[in-house]
């Protein structure tokens, strides 16, 4: 064989592979980049690429509702919202996200689902003084969000995808495994461990702040700010899209969040920033806004939380619960009775005697 002959041998037989490679990938998609997950596969749904699969679920799964949010929103059971609003449900959380990815993701699911009539999303107190453009993740997969075919080499020929992503389908159907159910997808309850110890161990109680802000402690670029931000990043698609029913809801600290702020100087900041924002998402009839704060047994309990914010599945089970039951829902004419009652609280709670 001569040299040139055995170079063409090599490049097709290197053309025929990658070839061979980008069409199982399409094929497969475990990105769900072109379509749906096939019938004949069971896909493994991996936390760690909540940002690589959540367009494409959003495109191409079959859904007329959707949870959504931060780390907060992770544990949500889907099955669960499916049996109590008869609602046919997915998730898509993106953890660490600020309103306007949340949002953006939103509009998508809105634009390319008619079906679509009802959203659970969580609001962070963390990122609601925050601007309204403000982004957390640079690092985003930008060649699966446009609808360049060119950019999807790094796709379907991307060798993390291949043997990270591809191949775990492929031996989860030859395996007889179950793919992940939107249950299971992203729920990271059974790797965490409960409770006041765990609670201890991952919070640093600030110092004390010399100076602790009043009653009056909003300025007006901060509400300013926080109207733009709900604005944006929340009522503007409300009020584009009066069909879909809006649940949301305050994500729901526990007391050692409270005590950070505190010890920060600006709790009245805090309480104040939830009820400006109130008062603006009251006005949306589709919005249907939830706050869990004055659940002060559970708030208070650190057996319900991991961290200083982040809570357990049976939180997020009963939080679907309370929606169904209209409680601790928020109104024109009830909110101002509960900010009352949860600013005394907090206000006059004994933080030390968490120590």
């Amino acid at each position: 064989m001569s040299y040139r002959t055995w170079g063409i041998t090599v490049l097709a037989f290197l053309l025929t592979l990658l070839i061979g490679t980008a069409a199982v990938t399409a094929a497969v998609d475990p990105y769900f980049h072109y379509h749906r997950p096939l019938d004949c596969l069971e896909y493994p749904l991996n936390v760690q690429r909540e940002r690589y699969l959540n367009d494409g679920i959003i495109k191409h799964f079959r859904y007329d509702a959707l949870i959504t949010g931060t780390s907060m929103t992770e544990n949500f059971k889907a099955s669960e919202l499916d049996e109590l609003f008869g609602v046919n449900s997915i998730k898509v959380p993106f953890s660490g996200a600020q309103y306007k990815e949340i949002n953006e993701n939103l509009e998508l699911a809105a634009a390319v689902n008619p079906d679509l009539k009802m959203v659970v999303r969580g609001l962070d107190l963390l990122a609601l003084l925050s601007d309204k453009d403000l982004t957390a993740y640079d690092d985003y997969p930008d060649y699966l969000y446009d609808d360049n075919l060119f950019n999807d080499v790094n796709y379907v020929l991307n060798k993390t995808v291949l043997f990270e992503d591809l191949w775990p389908v492929l031996r989860n159907t030859l395996s007889g495994t179950d793919g992940t159910s939107f249950d299971a997808y992203g729920n990271w309850n059974a790797l965490m461990t409960f409770g006041k110890a765990s609670v201890d161990a991952s919070y640093t109680r600030p110092e004390k702040a010399d100076v602790q802000d009043g009653p009056e402690a909003l300025s007006e670029e901060e509400r300013s700010r926080i109207r733009e931000n709900l604005k944006q990043n929340v009522t503007d698609l409300a009020e584009q899209n009066p069909e879909i029913e809006f649940y949301l809801f305050f994500t729901p600290y526990s007391i050692y969040y409270w005590d950070s702020v505190n010890q920060n100087g600006f709790l009245s900041k805090m309480l104040a920033a939830e009820k400006e924002a109130a008062e603006w998402l009251l006005e949306y009839e589709n919005i249907h806004l939830y706050s869990f704060f004055d659940e002060f047994d559970m708030i208070c309990d650190a057996d319900n939380y991991t961290d200083y914010i982040h809570y357990g599945e049976w939180v997020n089970s009963r939080i679907l619960v309370w929606m169904k039951e209209g409680k601790h829902r928020l109104t024109r004419e009830n909110y101002q009775e509960y900010y009352d009652r949860v600013y005394d609280f907090y206000m006059g709670y004994d933080y030390d005697s968490l120590f």
